[in-house]
């Protein structure tokens, strides 16, 4: 049995290899699986990493700060370093997916902390959950770089709203951040403002909340209500402020009628100034005249003792040559607007004589409104008082001229027998003179004729003449105010002009004088022994008298008045002197004493008669010689034009064939011309035969030479010839310096030098003087010297077209094999040179030379011209 046991076999055991992934992989994978997806997470959620520089670091914590825009956290600060250069502290940040697409060249970066100041308080959420940084997409190119601004940027409202724009001449006290006030509600900041394009306006941008933008319409007026403002105005003194936050940080409000629309983003309105300013109603222009004293702050416009309207501002035109007020008027009052209103200016006046509108020295002038028919208009011309007095139907207009303003200014009243009928509407200075503008009202019109005389009335008046003392007080209320009174005499023609006189006598007396007097004024170095009131005499008898005298620039005019009836005495030959005192005159003969009647020895006097060849006017007025015999030896007065004096004096005679027929006066230099005027006189008795235009004046010097001497009565002092003309009369003449050829024939001889040729050369023919040279000057273009010689008359039938002239001054030297030939002239011809000429021997001869012809003056003679021997008949 053991044996049985021991011979089995034990079976085999087939084992099968299991060849797929066991259970126990699964775990791993799922935790490798788990890691790339946390892993991919983590780089997917992380986003961009962004570098950002700021100033300092202060507020900026890593893995704290937030990067946010609009209150959305898009990224956070993950690492705070130190630039390399030390220049600056940067973050590195990451910014969230969904917004990377934020990040461009033109985006922005700022550090928000929470700020508080007397306007609110800013960035109170920075204030709860911490400091962040606030992002601004912009536009650009993707950039990861970028440099934060030290603040929110000034043009980007904090926000949503509507945007919109003011324009105000001034930022005045408003600043970032001042509130927008609506009933004084807070709706809106200030979040920006920059000055205009053309530099002269400030634009304020403004954001009103969402829920306010409603109240903003076309209509809306926005006014400062910074600080406090005061207003003197008719119901006293008017101040105003705002809140303690308004009035340190500034403030805008506004308010809209009912009837506005909406308006869109960045619509511009206007800043005012203040509340006033901003006042309701119809816009409207007003051009102000200049110095009008109106204030730009709510001035009123007055209509019938009510305010119905007041300016807003004040500016120029823009030719800047008007000044043009903005006002704003009640909408009631709209039919008043039209062409036929006038818009007036109030002014203050005070004067003794009574007070108006003194508040407006004050608070300014103001505007008041008068109806009129038209059609409507929203343009006006403000006029003063006067103007409209002017422009009232049938109105007289005129003008006062007189030498002095006497106190009277504009507002002066014009009276006639103590009534008030016009008044002084305008002093201005014309002309040396003043002239006083003046108005009279229709009703009195009447009452100024074309002879009506203006005088001042006003203040004790005495006037002290031949027949005693007038001494005239008025009434006390003209003592205390000057006014213009006046005469109604005359046709009814209103002259445009009248003078004014100083008082009712002068008036009077210029009646007088208009009645049968003619004014003649005189002219003299000084003033004479004469006054006021001097006889005129005629032959000893008064035939008028001295009216008035005058200081003029360079004289002293006298006005005299000679009766009418003696007018015909005053003729082209009337000459006037002094007949004042005693006239004393002492000679071999003895001395002579002639006194003047008595009246005359005490009031002085003028006197006149007919002189002829005396020079007795001056323009229009006549000279007054200082007594007859300055006039009978002084003549006709003429000027000389020289190019020197050198051989002229004062009292220089003047001579005719050794006569003396004038004197010289005065010597003076022109600067301007280059030349000396010479001021002469001609004697009376032959002032009428020298005065001619073709009369010819020249100096007289003496002449030495080896033929003789000439004009030896001159070596001490030498003068002036003349030789008469027979043109008309003239007072100016061209001083020569050698005498005048009695000549028909002015011949031109062009030279290329002037060698010893001079004035007063002499023109030889055959040896025998026929002319001489009279002027020797440089040509035009300086290439030759022109020499004038005039040919005597008798001798000027020589002179042929085809004549030749040459130089014979000198000595002439031949060399030659003969030998040596010297020929010569006269003696005199070697000293003072000469010219000779010859005409050809051809038959017909050459036609006469003309007047003025040119010929070429050569330096030596041909030989075949000296055999010349040419017949020349004189006809």
């Amino acid at each position: 049995m053991n044996n049985g046991q021991n011979n089995q076999k034990p079976e085999p055991v087939k084992v099968k290899r299991d060849r797929g992934l066991s259970p126990l992989w699964i775990l791993p994978l799922l935790a490798l699986t788990l890691a790339g997806w946390l892993v991919f997470k983590a780089v997917n959620e992380a986003g961009q990493r962004i570098k950002i520089h700021f100033n300092d670091a202060a507020g900026i914590t890593a893995g704290r700060t937030t990067i946010r825009y609009q209150g959305l956290e898009i990224g956070m600060v993950r690492v705070v370093n130190l630039s390399r250069d030390l220049q600056s502290i940067y973050a590195e940040a990451d910014i969230y997916p969904e917004a990377v697409q934020t990040l461009k060249e033109g985006t922005r970066f700022w550090l928000v902390k929470p700020k508080a100041s007397i306007t609110g308080i800013s960035g109170l959420d920075a204030l709860v959950s911490g400091n962040y940084i606030a992002l601004q997409p912009g536009e650009g190119k993707p950039t990861y770089e970028f440099k934060a601004l030290d603040g929110q940027p000034s043009d980007t409202p904090v926000g949503q709203g509507l945007k919109i724009r003011l324009r105000s001449p001034n930022l005045g006290s408003v600043s970032i951040g001042s509130q927008v006030l609506y009933k004084k509600i807070p709706v809106g900041d200030v979040y920006n403002y920059t000055l205009s394009n053309d530099k002269k306006r400030v634009l304020i941008d403004i954001l009103i909340r969402p829920q306010y933008a409603g109240l903003v319409t076309n209509k809306s007026r926005f006014w400062n209500v910074s600080g406090m403002s005061a207003n003197v105005g008719f119901n006293g003194v008017d101040v105003q402020f705002e809140s303690l936050s308004a009035m340190i940080g500034g403030a805008i409000a506004f308010d809209s009628p009912d009837e506005g629309t909406p308006v869109e983003a960045d619509h511009l309105f206007r800043l005012y100034p203040d509340l006033n300013t901003a006042g309701r109603g119809i816009a409207i222009t007003i051009d102000l005249p200049d110095n009008n004293n109106i204030s730009a702050s709510g001035a009123p416009i007055i209509y019938r003792g009510l305010q119905i309207g007041q300016i807003s501002d004040l500016r120029l035109d823009e030719q800047h040559k008007k000044i043009i007020a903005h006002a704003a008027i009640e909408p009631s009052m709209s039919d008043l607007l039209t062409t036929g209103s006038h818009m007036v200016l109030e002014e203050a006046e005070l004067s003794l004589s009574g007070v108006k509108n003194i508040g407006n020295l004050i608070r300014g002038n103001f505007l008041t409104l008068i109806p009129g028919e038209g059609t409507t208009t929203r343009r006006f011309r403000a006029i003063t008082q006067d103007e409209l007095q002017e422009q009232q139907p049938g109105v007289a207009t005129f003008s006062l001229y007189a030498d002095n303003s006497y106190g009277v200014k504009r507002g002066t009243r014009l009276k006639h027998r103590g009534m008030e009928v016009g008044r002084v509407t305008k002093v201005t200075l014309k002309d040396k003179k003043i002239r006083f503008d003046v108005v009279v009202k229709p009703e009195y019109t009447s009452l100024v004729r074309s002879a009506s005389r203006f005088f001042l009335d006003g203040g004790i008046q005495a006037n002290i003449s031949a027949k005693g003392v007038d001494v005239n007080v008025p009434p006390a209320d003209q003592i205390i105010s000057q006014a213009i009174t006046f005469t109604s005499e005359g046709g009814k023609d209103i002259r445009k002009t009248y003078p004014l006189y100083k008082s009712r006598q002068l008036a009077k007396l210029a009646a007088e004088n208009l009645k049968g007097y003619t004014s003649i004024k005189l002219y003299a170095d000084e003033l004479p022994p004469v006054s006021e009131g001097s006889p005129v005499l005629y032959r000893n008898m008064s035939v008028g008298e001295v009216k008035s005298y005058a200081l003029a620039s360079d004289s002293v005019t006298i006005s005299i008045a000679i009766d009418n009836k003696y007018r015909h005495l005053i003729k082209a030959d009337t000459v006037f002197w002094n007949r004042s005192g005693v006239e004393v005159e002492a000679g071999l003969d003895g001395v002579s004493i002639k006194a003047d009647p008595i009246t005359t020895l005490i009031k002085g006097g003028i006197a006149f008669d007919e002189l002829k060849g005396v020079a007795n006017k001056t323009g229009s007025r006549y000279k007054l010689y200082s007594s007859l015999k300055e006039a009978k030896d002084f003549g006709q007065l003429i000027t000389l034009t020289a190019a020197d004096a050198k051989a002229i004096s004062v009292s220089s005679d003047i001579r005719y064939q050794g006569v003396n027929v004038g004197k010289v006066i005065e010597t003076i230099p022109d600067f301007n011309a280059g030349n000396v005027k010479v001021k002469a006189r001609l004697f009376p008795q032959y002032a009428e035969k020298l005065a001619k235009s073709n009369s010819y004046f020249w100096v007289v010097t003496p002449k030495l030479s080896l033929t003789g001497a000439k004009n030896l009565d001159t070596l001490l002092s030498s003068y002036i010839a003349v030789a008469p003309g027979d043109g008309h009369f003239n007072q100016i003449f061209k001083l020569g310096t050698a005498e005048l050829v009695n000549s028909g024939l002015t011949i031109i001889l062009e030279s290329e030098d002037r060698g010893s040729i001079s004035e007063g050369t002499p023109i030889l023919y055959r040896d025998i003087q026929v002319g001489q040279v009279v002027k020797v000057s440089l040509g035009e273009m300086a290439d030759r010297v022109i020499l004038e010689a005039q040919i005597e008359h008798k001798y000027s039938h020589l002179v042929r077209t085809d004549s030749v002239f040459w130089n014979k001054s000198g000595v002439d030297v031949t060399i030659g094999l003969t030998g040596a030939s010297v020929q010569s002239g006269t003696v005199d011809s070697l000293i003072r040179g000469g010219i000779a000429f010859a005409t050809p021997e051809e038959q017909p001869l050459a036609p006469k030379a003309k007047q003025d012809s040119h010929y070429l003056l050569y330096k030596d003679a041909k030989p075949q011209w000296k055999t010349w021997r040419t017949a020349i008949p004189r006809h």
